[in-house]
């Protein structure tokens, strides 16, 4: 059986929690039949948390796994990506040979074919093994090794979730291969595609002609990005379309948004289930669960309160109850709900009942027991 070991472990950085972890692995494959460096950034906080972590895959890691470490710690910091455990391969010295496709069928041959079955068996394995991870996997790479990541999403059972390809080198039978695959696939897939104005121009023209075939595909089950930047080169663009390749993909993972409110939460009838959906899907997705954050729930009442939906404080205070139980959440959802719906005596009581618990941002529970010292005075004791 086909193992792996980790022969050396190296911490670059385990100053702080409040900093990311790198780790440099160094990986003897006895499918490549000698070892193999890849670089390794755990999440913020990695050590003290029991949560699962999706994984990125970066090829050609010697260059792009720094780009990529920093803007995933950057916008994960802020809650607009999730965390995630990112694997930079370093290819420096084997990139051509890592790479290596037989010339008649143009699949992976020879050194190319171990390649391939050390990132999908060695790697990913030796990454569910040592570390919480979640079940969804993302791969990317620029040109040569972007068109070589292709090639995972073309089995039978794909085992990467989303492909972020940069200017990809597209042999002639991917595009064709691509959409077939594409057009068919059963499970939850992101495809970001991306190149510039002034890219290698046969690179560009076959980007070009892919996208054509993949814009045109009608499948719920892809998600499909396509962006070409302005005034920018092969190597210029990368540092633009990373970020959007992240966003592209883990869209439905952020906080609500103002279109999101206008589009969705304004709309509904009981803005409460567009809440609790956003965070069953965003759970569905990609195989993580989060508490629901407290700016979703306030933006949420901004919708109760701009249709007077005064009935749907009481499913907040059941979700608020439920995600959110030390915070003063729950107490104020409920005294909303008894204050608009005629109830003074019973809003009193909860808003009192939030004496010490925790803040929801900006709302404490001083500004709770002043609503109640408020209704006291208005309606009395």
């Amino acid at each position: 059986m086909r193992f792996i070991l980790l022969i050396c472990i190296c911490w670059v950085s385990f100053i702080s929690p409040t900093f990311s972890q790198i780790e440099y692995l160094d990986v003897k494959s006895s499918i490549l039949k000698q070892s193999r460096q890849i670089k390794l950034q755990l999440p913020r906080n990695y050590a003290s948390s029991k949560k699962k972590y999706p994984v990125i895959i970066v090829l050609d890691g010697d260059y792009l796994f720094e780009p990529f470490a920093g803007n995933i710690d950057y916008l994960s910091y802020w809650e607009i990506i999730p965390e995630a455990i990112v694997v930079g391969i370093n290819q420096a010295g084997y990139r051509i040979n890592d790479g290596k496709l037989n010339s008649e069928d143009e699949l992976p041959d020879t050194t190319g074919a171990d390649f391939f079955e050390f990132i999908g068996f060695d790697v990913l394995q030796a990454i569910e093994e040592n570390y919480r991870t979640a079940a969804f996997n993302v791969i990317a790479g620029i040109d040569y090794m972007a068109n070589f990541s292709n090639f995972y999403l073309l089995k039978d059972y794909p085992i990467f979730n989303g492909y972020i390809n940069l200017s990809p080198d597209l042999t002639p039978k991917m595009p064709e291969r691509l959409e077939l695959k594409l057009k068919k696939i059963d499970q939850k897939t992101w495809y970001y595609l991306s190149t510039s104005k002034n890219d290698v121009k046969n690179l560009r023209d076959q980007i070009l002609s892919l996208n054509s075939k993949l814009k045109s595909i009608r499948n719920p089950n892809l998600n499909y990005t396509f962006e070409d930047f302005d005034q920018a080169d092969h190597y210029s663009f990368v540092p633009n379309a990373i970020p959007k390749s992240l966003l592209s993909i883990f869209s439905g993972y952020r906080p609500i948004s103002d279109d999101e409110y206008k589009s969705k939460l304004l709309k509904a009838k009981f803005p409460s289930n567009v809440l609790e959906d956003k965070y069953l899907d965003m759970e569905e997705l990609y195989a993580i669960k989060i508490p629901i954050r407290i700016r979703d729930f306030l933006m949420t009442e901004r919708a109760l309160i701009e249709n007077e939906i005064w009935e749907d404080y009481r499913n907040l205070g059941r979700l608020a109850k439920k995600q959110a139980p030390e915070t003063v959440l729950y107490n104020y959802f409920m005294g909303r709900y008894f204050e608009k719906t005629g109830q003074p005596k019973r809003a009193i009581k909860e808003y009192q009942s939030a004496y010490g618990l925790k803040n929801a941002n900006q709302l404490t529970s001083d500004d709770l027991l002043n609503m109640a010292d408020e209704l006291s005075r208005t309606f009395g004791n």
